[in-house]
């Protein structure tokens, strides 16, 4: 089995905050936006979600609405005069209204009235789902990417444009449609010939619906549904998206960053797994289409949604959320990496995020665990009064020292269907891979350029009683009522008690070893039942309580699993050590003496054999 081994050169500043020993509960001023999308501007941190959803913060803890949702007076779109409209209104007419097309000619755009393309009776409300924002440089605006669905696949995503973050956006321009297959009707027409309501031939100079798309009733085995946007500027400077969701996969198209629509220029081939077809006929195995792109994630109907990519170091890190979105079925982030944008992007043991076929990929029933496993469902965890699940539909970001956060929203073990925003702290183990610090956010006390180039702690400092929640692959996917208790009491994992000592060893509910493992620098590997975990260790506050700092540890093993430690109480005086720069070293990989993995179900495998304990 081969595990990277690769040294990340980041520049991030230090940082030391003095505790108070003060247990008194933080009551924080939460805010529930579903599917949050993150973008920063100056310092308030935005986040943009489902219906219309939308809060700000100065500190990541304390959120304020804006933007009146779906239910207030909504103020956050304008008609092409500048006239603030409703939202029922924000997609019938947009600004732009000439592009240059797949050979480079400008051609006539438009209009294309989103609603219009919505399934038969579908509303605008309900229906605006995981919008991300963006402030694109060339044209000085901020740009938001919103979804709006439609039953059988009628959806598209859309872009508007705004000079304020806060809004009012005006209606830019479609940016991708799926659907156009002829066999439902659209608010604004008829099924037949509805590709010609699309920017199909802009983008491919079709002059009839290609065969390829014409599938009947079977679009979601072949194409994407057009929801769930994700925009991002690459390290080369161009503006793409992902977007998709379940159905067909995750697709990336290129943007045009002069209007924030589809660069028509850049074209795609036809490729059944990356080579030319010899049949003009849909494939579920299509790699790249002229009008979708190119798919980089999941396929066959696995599930998947809410894409977001980040370059965090030296990686691109695709984040995706698998299951069902209800607090017992099974929703749970998962990671791959590329060192490319358009991918390939593969997990800790090097596998694909796109599917050659169908797999089961969350659940008690899961055939798979690809896909690095980020946070899991858990309870009773540093004074939390309620447990969480169902965390997903994430977004990231990078602060200007290097510093790397996780925004998502999570539900609880309350027996409601309710939702807070949260933010955890992301870092990068010393193979690559990204850990989540184990408590949210409440301020910064590791930076990433401590983690890198000083140990924080010496070895009595780490040593003592600590609790340890592990995340394995398993969570509940039952869907009636009956059996959720039942999924949800056994899935939803509570911290166990280890004790670390001084010479490396690992006592308690769960035996091993742990060390540092670079010199100069916080990387630390523990050895838990035979299993390695590299990650780092860090120091955060407790964050059910008010300034009560805690030594924590955040691991993942190569296969995926997480694993998160804390003790109360971290010695303020950070061991004084000479600071070591890490240069970025080349990507090399060694081959462990066994070939060692684990089941679906997690169980060690050592040369192809369980290894089961009693």
């Amino acid at each position: 089995m081969k595990r990277f081994y690769i040294a990340l050169a980041l520049v991030a500043f230090g940082l030391t905050m003095a505790h108070a020993d003060d247990k008194t509960r933080v009551a924080y001023q939460e805010v529930s936006v579903h599917d949050p999308s993150v973008v920063v501007s100056g310092d308030t941190y935005y986040v943009f979600g489902s219906h219309l959803g939308a809060a700000k913060s100065s500190d990541l803890l304390n959120w304020t609405s804006f933007g009146g949702g779906e239910t207030g007076s909504c103020t956050l779109f304008a008609n092409t005069s500048g006239v603030q409209t409703g939202y029922a209104n924000a997609y019938t007419t947009h600004a732009v209204t000439k592009v240059k097309d797949y050979q480079g000619r400008e051609v006539s755009f438009g209009n294309f009235n989103a609603h219009n393309w919505q399934f038969k009776g579908n509303s605008v409300q309900g229906m605006q789902w995981a919008p991300d924002v963006i402030y694109n440089k060339k044209m000085g605006k901020w740009l938001m990417y919103m979804s709006l669905d439609g039953d059988h696949w009628c959806s598209s995503i859309v872009c508007l444009a705004a000079d304020n973050i806060e809004g009012p956006y005006v209606y830019q321009g479609p940016v991708v449609f799926s659907g156009f297959m002829g066999s439902y009707e659209h608010n604004g027409f008829a099924a037949d010939n509805d590709w010609q309501h699309t920017d199909l031939a802009i983008a491919t100079g079709a002059t009839s619906l290609p065969a390829r798309y014409n599938v009947g009733g079977s679009w979601g085995s072949y194409w994407p549904n057009c929801i769930d946007p994700c925009v991002f500027y690459a390290e080369d400077g161009r503006l793409l998206m992902t977007y998709g969701s379940w159905s067909g996969g995750i697709w990336e198209i290129q943007l045009d960053e002069n209007t924030g629509l589809r660069d028509y220029t850049y074209t795609y081939k036809y490729l059944v797994n990356d080579a030319e077809p010899v049949s003009e006929n849909a494939s579920e195995n299509t790699t790249s289409d002229p009008y979708f792109g190119k798919k980089i994630a999941g396929g066959y109907y696995v599930s998947g949604e809410g894409s977001y990519v980040q370059h965090i170091g030296d990686y691109y890190y695709l984040f995706m959320s698998y299951g069902g979105l209800n607090p017992n079925a099974g929703y749970v982030m998962r990671v791959f990496r590329s060192d490319n944008p358009e991918g390939p992007f593969v997990d800790g043991e090097g596998t694909s995020a796109v599917y050659s076929s169908y797999q089961l990929n969350y659940g008690n029933n899961s055939t798979t665990n690809r896909g690095q496993k980020l946070i899991g469902a858990y309870a009773g965890w540093g004074g939390m009064t309620r447990g969480e699940r169902a965390q997903g539909h994430n977004s990231a970001f990078v602060d200007g020292d290097g510093n790397a956060f996780v925004v998502y929203h999570t539900k609880f073990d309350d027996g409601t269907y309710g939702h807070e925003v949260r933010v955890h702290q992301l870092f990068v183990n010393a193979n690559g891979l990204l850990v989540a610090a184990p408590f949210r956010f409440t301020g910064l006390q590791t930076t990433t350029k401590q983690v890198e180039t000083q140990r924080l702690f010496t070895a009595e400092q780490m040593a003592g009683d600590y609790k340890l929640l592990m995340h394995p692959y398993q969570q509940t996917c039952a869907y009636n009522d009956a059996a959720d208790a039942e999924y949800s009491k056994q899935n939803e994992q509570r911290p166990v008690n280890v004790t670390l000592s001084a010479d490396g060893s690992v006592k308690g509910d769960i035996a091993g070893s742990w060390q540092f493992t670079q010199d100069g620098t916080s990387f630390i590997t523990l050895t838990l039942d035979g299993w390695d975990y590299d990650g780092v260790a860090i120091r955060q506050n407790v964050d059910y309580y008010k300034d009560v700092p805690a030594t924590c540890i955040t691991a993942v093993s190569f296969d995926g699993v997480p694993v998160w430690l804390y003790k109360e109480g971290t010695t303020t005086d950070i061991k004084s050590v000479e600071t070591h720069e890490v240069s970025a070293a080349s990507k090399t990989y060694n081959l462990m003496g066994q070939q060692v993995g684990r089941d679906y179900k997690g169980v060690m495998i050592v040369n192809g054999k369980k290894i089961l304990k009693k």
